[in-house]
């Protein structure tokens, strides 16, 4: 299903080698193609993130008096109505964290795609790279896709933001760690890369939208 990119990246990472001769720009040349494609997305996901933290600057007063009426509520036709309208005055920020999963899922063909590349073609998998080889695993590059992930994580923190999100900043480099460490070195490479440069769109995005 994820892997119908798997031929043009073989095909890809060959032709940048034809090149540079190295397999591992090839890796570092799609993540960089990915993270350009996914860049628009990104943007709009940091404008509805902004304007989502707005409303909900703006609507807590609000929120905070449903909230106690809710709370204090023993009319069940009451709550559900008092319900409702949390809902629709959260709705927005609902939609902000859908449009911020939509990069992630959008990679996972790509990601996949390399994980196959790698089992498939042994030519690729044989090379090394820096201290790693491309198709083992490698704790030293796992490692540090984890650090940068959770620097990027903690660099996108809001302090107004709800305490799932930020249990979200440590979990999710945690669970690259632990993936990576069952994957070729490939993998992490991807998110290494991807990382660095999510971090890079961030401080851009952070200085046009402050």
């Amino acid at each position: 299903m994820f892997t119908f990119l798997t031929q043009p990246i073989i095909y890809f990472i060959h032709f940048i080698h034809s090149f540079t001769g190295s397999y591992a720009i090839g890796v570092i040349s799609i993540t960089i193609a990915v993270r350009a494609i996914l860049m628009p997305l990104f943007i709009k996901s940091a404008k509805h993130q902004k304007h989502s933290k707005d409303l909900m600057t703006s609507i807590k007063p609000e929120l905070d008096e449903l909230t106690a009426k809710l709370k204090n509520s023993h009319d069940e036709s009451e709550k559900i109505m008092v319900q409702q309208k949390i809902q629709e005055l959260t709705s927005d920020s609902l939609k902000s964290s859908l449009l911020g999963c939509l990069p992630i899922i959008i990679q996972l063909p790509v990601l996949f795609s390399l994980y196959y590349a790698i089992k498939l073609d042994t030519v690729i998998a044989s090379e090394n790279f820096l201290w790693m080889n491309l198709g083992t695993v490698d704790i030293g590059i796992s490692i540090i896709a984890c650090v940068i992930y959770f620097m990027q994580s903690w660099l996108s923190l809001d302090k107004n933001q709800p305490i799932n999100m930020k249990i979200m900043m440590f979990i999710n480099p945690i669970m690259i760690l632990i993936f990576s460490l069952f994957n070729p070195a490939i993998i992490p490479i991807y998110w290494t890369v991807s990382a660095l440069l999510l971090t890079v769109q961030q401080l851009i995005i952070k200085k046009w939208y402050r």
